[in-house]
């Protein structure tokens, strides 16, 4: 079939009509993600629950380094399945409870660092034997002047590129919160970090449904060329984040295509939340499966064939 032969037509969630040819309407082919959990697989194998969503485009899995939860027996052993069984891998760094890298460019640095290090030594393990891996992390917070919680985060990012040279730390654009100082809760502040950072491994994680809830901000100049990973997901009508992408809410298509046309070739994970995810399915009458392989299907149609 010669390229750009159309070959269907559909509606994106956010209403933009799509003519999809061989080469998909971006025109390139990032990296296809799912943030995973061992849970997605129920009682079944990694590979019944995996090869579909392969087939449909999924080649990265991201996973969460809650290393004190009880579930991570299995995530570590899911983590090496799927490694196993061909797929990348991207990790966030853990981000409830104690784990803020608020007060690490002062005090509470040693604490700071023995809090994360186990975590991220595992990451930088596995990255090791893969090679140059992703990190998500979420900047500083809480009530300190949000000055020095931008010194925290950026000698926090600054001790894992040195610490940790096998892991390409991204901080993550958050939901701003009116009771509370949030590093990375705007792209102008996230470019700042990063550009004085000077370090070409250090990115940003362009999370699309947060930036909805932001507003969707115009991306100020240096924003969308920094952005290393992204994160997509949609927001349900009674305001749940993190749902799939059946509503409409985010306006994903506008700011893939930038991310297009910028040459971005990093990973859109779709994130989203098996509660959710299962709670529309039944409401649809659909199988939770469904509903990821669907969406990660629409993804691939966007930008044609997955790179390998």
């Amino acid at each position: 079939m010669p390229t750009g032969e159309m070959i269907t037509s559909k509606r994106a969630k956010d209403g933009t009509a799509l003519t999809v040819g061989h080469q998909g309407v971006m025109g390139c082919a990032p990296l296809l993600g799912l943030n995973m959990h061992p849970k997605w697989l129920g009682d079944g194998r990694a590979e019944d629950f995996l090869f579909p969503l392969r087939e449909a485009g999924l080649r990265v899995l991201e996973f969460t380094l809650n290393l004190s939860s009880p579930d991570w027996p299995g995530m570590s052993s899911l983590i090496e399945e799927g490694r196993r069984l061909g797929f990348r891998v991207t990790f966030h760094a853990p981000y409830k409870g104690p784990h803020n890298p608020a007060g690490f460019s002062g005090a509470k640095r040693d604490e700071v660092e023995e809090l994360y290090r186990p975590a991220l030594a595992y990451a930088a393990r596995v990255a090791e034997e893969a090679g140059a891996t992703i990190l998500v992390v979420h900047g500083a917070k809480g009530n300190p002047p949000r000055e020095e919680l931008r010194r925290d985060t950026r000698a926090f990012l600054a001790w894992i590129v040195e610490e940790f040279p096998s892991l390409r730390p991204c901080i993550e654009l958050l939901v701003k919160e009116e009771r509370a100082n949030k590093i990375g809760d705007n792209k102008s502040e996230l470019v700042e970090i990063v550009s004085g950072l000077s370090s070409p491994m250090v990115g940003i994680c362009w999370d699309l449904g947060h930036d909805a809830r932001n507003g969707s901000v115009a991306a100020p100049p240096g924003f969308i060329t920094s952005v290393r990973h992204a994160h997509l997901h949609d927001i349900s009508p009674d305001g749940y984040d993190h749902s799939p992408l059946i509503f409409g809410s985010v306006p994903y298509m506008d700011h893939l295509r930038r991310l297009n046309q910028a040459g971005y070739r990093g990973a859109i994970v779709l994130e989203v939340n098996g509660y959710l995810v299962s709670r529309f399915a039944a409401a649809a009458g659909k199988h939770p499966f469904q509903i990821i392989q669907d969406n990660l299907s629409l993804l691939a149609l966007l930008f044609g064939p997955p790179l390998q």
